[in-house]
């Protein structure tokens, strides 16, 4: 990034309304409020504002913590107080100590926008974001030279539509409030804006996990108000469940994996949230276990999915994909149907890596579990637009262990000395692809 251009300082106003600059060069400075002041920079697509906290609580709906000055010290840690999504934005808050300048610029693979500010090291990890807005994890950081990083990894490409920073209505000199607000950025758009700013780079390499071996997140599909398919008294919800836990122990055993379950108990979970736990946790592959049926017919056999670029590999996959995504959302939910042009942008900023390294996943899975049990003809490996498979950060497949709606099938999926040798079956192939393809988590991107 070249030297900024176009400076323009903005002029506190007497009746202390707020105060926006007037200049739209490539970087905006301006100073507010008239008691003590502070300063805020943005890059040019971040249109800056400042205000009294008084207006700003009336225009905004925040409502900012309040403590006496003894309570703020210069060196308290910055905290998120607010993170919520609001009419297709999201809006973060966070707590400073004291006003503080910033500073906003956009990343990619993956898209992620960081926010720089002066200030102690976070205490404590970062809440994870509710699912359904454009942020889709948190992370934060101390720099050098006492400056602080929040990294809002992004579901899709986003800007900063507006920023604001005020103090405390009861303590002006006090703690601040910063409040930003992010909305969608066409993908050219968000390319254009790339780049660190001038003087700033990655940050070097995190220190290894106190525990280095890779995470297998493992997602029983369905749960809660989902019950997945049912045939009889046989529920898919249940028996994934319980297969989910021999898959976890089977990986235990070998020592060689961390392992976790998206879910714990019988729960409804949204498949952006799914997937979310998984790259929040920095996974190294997750596996989604489900159980099929069909209306007629008999077929026989289980089966690997992996995420398919465009389209399916044929109709019946297509299918099947557009009905676990459709039955995994709450009443008057859409967010697990994913256009297109949506997964296009991901893929463009990073999802190309995933899918190449799902691709070895599935194959290996695939090659494994036919040792242990029938697969379905001709289609033992297929690719198709699951959403629970779509993470530009996580390799991932999803194991359908058989039909519901066959006798043999389904008579295996509740025979526990089955269910032990079809989960070391799929050790194996996690074992094997890991060799192969040295699994490593896609989480440990800088910043």
């Amino acid at each position: 990034m070249g030297r900024a251009r176009g400076l323009g300082e903005g002029r506190a106003d007497p009746a202390n309304r707020p105060t926006r600059s007037r200049k739209s060069m490539a970087w905006n400075r301006f100073s507010c409020p008239p008691r003590g002041g502070f300063r805020s920079v943005f890059r040019r697509w971040a249109p800056p504002v400042c205000a009294s906290a008084a207006a700003l609580a009336a225009a905004f709906a925040i409502t900012p913590l309040r403590a006496p000055a003894s309570e703020a010290p210069e060196t308290e840690a910055p905290r998120i107080v607010g993170l919520r999504h609001v009419e297709g934005r999201t809006r973060v808050a966070l707590r400073l100590a004291r006003a503080s300048g910033f500073e906003v610029f956009a990343l990619e693979d993956p898209p992620r926008l960081v926010v720089a500010f002066d200030g102690p090291a976070w205490e404590g990890a970062p809440p994870p974001p509710p699912p359904g807005g454009l942020v889709k994890a948190v992370r934060a950081g101390l720099v050098a030279d006492g400056r602080a990083r929040l990294v809002l990894e992004l579901v899709r490409p986003a800007r900063l539509a507006e920023a604001v920073q005020f103090p405390d209505p009861d303590d002006p000199s006090g703690p601040t409030i910063l409040r930003l607000e992010l909305a969608y950025a066409a993908p050219d758009a968000f390319a254009a804006a790339v780049g660190w700013p001038e003087g700033q780079g990655p940050l070097a390499p995190a220190p290894p996990p106190a525990d280095p071996r890779p995470l297998v997140m493992i997602d029983p599909g369905h749960g809660g108000m989902d019950p997945g398919a049912i045939r009889g008294e046989a529920v898919e919800k249940a028996l994934v469940m319980t297969f989910a836990r021999d898959l976890k122990a089977a990986l235990e055993a070998t020592g060689r994996w961390r392992v976790a379950l998206t879910r714990e108990d019988d729960r409804y979970l949204g498949l952006a949230e799914r997937v979310a736990r998984a790259e929040a946790a920095g996974a190294a592959a997750l596996l989604s276990i489900h159980a099929n049926t069909v209306a007629r017919g008999d077929a026989v056999g289980a089966s690997i999915f992996t995420l398919a670029a465009a389209g399916s590999t044929d109709a019946e996959t297509a299918a099947l994909a557009d009905s676990e995504n459709r039955a995994d959302v709450a009443p008057g939910d859409d967010r697990a149907v994913e256009p297109d042009a949506a997964l296009r942008a991901v893929h463009e900023i990073g999802m190309r890596r995933a899918l190449l390294a799902s691709r070895g996943l599935g194959t290996e899975l695939v090659d494994h579990l036919a040792q242990a049990t029938p697969m379905l003809r001709g289609r033992a490996h297929s690719q198709a637009g699951f959403r629970v498979l779509k993470s530009s950060r996580v390799p991932a497949a999803l194991v359908e262990l058989g039909f519901l709606s066959n006798a043999q099938d389904l008579a295996r999926m509740r025979d526990p000395a089955w269910r032990r040798r079809a989960a070391q079956a799929l050790t194996q192939g996690l074992d094997a692809w890991a060799g192969a393809a040295a699994a490593r988590p896609f989480a440990a991107l800088a910043p």
